[in-house]
């Protein structure tokens, strides 16, 4: 499942703070069909709240800039990222030494409350009057009481020196920080919280927590660079800034024309009808028969080619054409497609008779959901099953690219991952479950895998859709270790490969022993 987190003023919200009959509708229909769909913003659950109100939110929001994750109806925590005790004395001790008026958001005897110094109302006066029936609101009169309770949060106004602030409320003292002008007025925000809290570290918790495999995340200001750039795909709308905008992987319409609703309506409804597709490729290709080319023909072919071959050319006049001294497994009006289970290297003679003449499909199957089904070979009956599981094996794709590596740039050649979940049904006599890992098991069983569901397709069509492979946060130039400590997977050398194979990253010379590598502009 995709989950998608958007922030709200400026994103998912219109200019008057209002969310589009359009937008509601749209994410309510969806929500009820399952999306994981939900929000991460700055403000309070209390401010939040009655701004997407019309919406069935289901899933868990990210509040005050990542401090809390709430349950959507109740605003009850499900995980608190706040100030370590001494984190907080660094705080209060620069405040009171530089006699800042903070707008301080705590909890008290229980309750959320947001405490200024009333003697320096003048100084937080356009946020207080703006909210005067707001309960959470306290006038104190001295640092003592402002600073009562579980204080998590930290607010200053147009700061004249903000170097200095950065000094302290750095992660190396337990904080982060973020500055920019309110999207309804000219105040500049100088928002303080834990360095555990951030949109980025809140919705990277909250895939895990949902056990989500992909997240797409929205935003239009600087304090969504972060999540976005943490995200599977970033997007943002085109009123964002321009910063933002050039981190993201998307840029789609602007939150007056509800661009993050349509681009998640055009997605999921993508989704559906590959999920339909695909039941019916399946469902051909359980009742294949034998083809018209002898040997070559689908009776042969494992049940995961059959239903990729019926999914990507649905009809049997397109399927097995001989083109020159070679049978193409389908041929339609997007080109030539060929499903290579195996190793894609097998594909080089192929290619290089297919591609200076067609467009050629190269769909790769990888397995990243499986589950083992042990069944009585004599009964039929199941006697035991494993739980599905996830399959990390996106290296496996790098190294199979890798080997098509001198095709990777010919304009006409597409490489398709097609992630897939897999039943893996094992027949076996008798009944105590085989043990998988001896050769001799093996042999005496008869195990098929049988594809359930395409989760998702990484397609690269051009150069720029290798871009995705590149880690959030590379640095400018970077050694191979850098790469992949970037990437968090120390197998992933093949990935810089491909990435250099295509011109997305290119040697500029060398530091100490080690190479160094920077990004090409694409």
């Amino acid at each position: 499942m995709t989950l998608y987190v958007t922030d709200l003023d400026g994103t998912l919200l219109r200019n008057d703070k209002s969310l589009s009959i359009y937008s509601q509708n749209t994410l309510n229909r969806l929500l009820k069909s399952g999306t994981l769909f939900t929000y991460a913003t700055a403000r309070s659950f209390s401010s939040a709240s009655p701004l997407v109100d019309e919406l069935f939110l289901n899933v868990p929001a990210v509040t005050f800039n990542g401090v809390f994750v709430v349950d959507p109806k109740t605003g009850k925590h499900i995980i608190e990222n706040v100030f370590t005790k001494k984190t907080l004395k660094t705080a209060e001790k620069f405040i009171m030494e530089n006699s800042f008026a903070p707008l301080v958001y705590s909890y008290i005897d229980g309750k959320e409350r947001v405490s200024y110094l009333e003697s320096r109302l003048e100084d937080v006066s356009e946020y207080v009057c703006s909210r005067k029936n707001d309960r959470r609101l306290r006038a104190v009169s001295n640092y003592n009481e402002l600073f009562e309770g579980n204080v998590f949060y930290l607010t200053l106004f147009n700061v004249s020196d903000i170097e200095k602030c950065n000094a302290v409320f750095c992660e190396e003292n337990g904080f982060s920080h973020n500055v920019q002008a309110d999207n309804y007025d000219n105040m500049v925000w100088y928002e303080i919280y834990s360095k555990n809290a951030g949109k980025e570290k809140a919705v990277l918790q909250l895939k895990k927590l949902l056990n989500a495999q992909k997240l797409i995340c929205f935003g239009d200001n600087f304090n969504d660079m972060e999540m976005l750039k943490k995200a599977d795909i970033g997007v943002a709308v085109e009123n964002a800034c321009i910063e933002l905008k050039n981190i993201a992987d998307i840029v789609v319409q602007s939150n007056e024309n509800d661009g993050a609703a349509r681009f998640i309506e055009s997605r999921e409804n993508a989704s559906e009808s590959r999920d339909k597709r695909f039941e019916n490729a399946k469902e051909a290709a359980f009742c294949r028969v034998k083809g018209a080319h002898g040997s070559v023909g689908t009776q042969n072919e494992k049940l995961i080619h059959s239903a990729l071959k019926n999914y990507y050319a649905p009809f049997s006049d397109e399927q097995e054409i001989k083109i020159g001294n070679y049978f193409a497994d389908a041929v339609c009006e997007d080109g030539i497609f060929e499903i290579q289970s195996k190793h894609l290297y097998r594909l080089a003679d192929k290619l290089s008779a297919f591609l200076p003449a067609a467009k050629v499909n190269v769909v790769y199957p990888l397995i990243c959901e499986m589950k083992t089904v042990f069944i009585n070979s004599q009964s039929g009956e199941i006697i035991g099953e494993t739980p599905s599981a996830k399959c990390k094996t996106l290296i496996k794709a790098f190294e199979e690219m890798y080997s098509i590596r001198r095709f990777l740039n010919d304009e006409n050649l597409t490489v398709i991952i097609a992630k897939l979940k897999i039943e893996k049904r094992v027949y076996f006599k008798g009944e105590i479950i085989p043990d998988l890992r001896s050769r001799t098991a093996r042999k005496n069983c008869i195990i098929e895998k049988i594809p359930m569901e395409i989760k998702d397709e990484i397609v690269f069509k051009c150069r720029a859709d290798y871009k995705t492979l590149v880690p959030k946060g590379l640095s400018e130039n970077f050694t191979k270790k850098e790469f992949l400590k970037t990437a968090k997977d120390a197998k992933s050398s093949l990935r810089l490969e491909v990435l250099r194979s295509v011109g997305i990253i290119k040697q500029v010379g060398k530091r100490k022993y080690e190479n160094l590598y920077s990004l090409e502009d694409l």
